[in-house]
């Protein structure tokens, strides 16, 4: 093992003007650029604070995430899932979803994916209101 990070909750930087766009509420979550040693995979720590989360959209290539602490959401054609500390969850290439915290809790989750493999020209859908993104997407 050549490197290694802790992630914490609140640790990391704001979102990048270029990634802004993948957040209903890009000011309520910081990133985190954890070391990756896998060939062509780039690894984050995504830190939401209370009901902010990614907008819907899919990625090519697919996408793991652990969830490291407290409770999120993620959506994908099923229906929106609670998760907790410690799940782990793999989206298909192609798959639609979106993820990140429930409404009365901050969360933190890794993401382990290629990078800028994602994709937000997808329908912009939601399985549960209480969920939906604060601008009409």
């Amino acid at each position: 093992m050549d490197t290694l990070e802790t992630v914490s909750a609140g640790k990391g930087e704001p979102v990048p003007q270029q990634l802004r766009v993948l957040f209903n509420r890009p000011d309520d979550v910081k990133v985190q650029k954890l070391p990756c040693a896998l060939p062509d995979e780039d690894s984050l720590a995504e830190h939401f604070a209370a009901g902010s989360r990614t907008v819907p959209h899919t990625h090519h290539n697919g996408q793991h995430l652990v969830i490291m602490d407290s409770v999120g959401v993620v959506a994908d054609d099923t229906g929106v899932h609670v998760v907790r500390a410690w799940d782990l969850l793999s989206s298909p290439p192609g798959g639609w979803h979106w993820h990140g915290a429930a409404p009365d809790s901050a969360t933190t989750h890794v993401t382990v994916e290629q990078p800028g493999d994602f994709d937000l020209a997808v329908e912009r859908r939601d399985r549960d209101t209480a969920y939906a993104p604060e601008h009409g997407t």
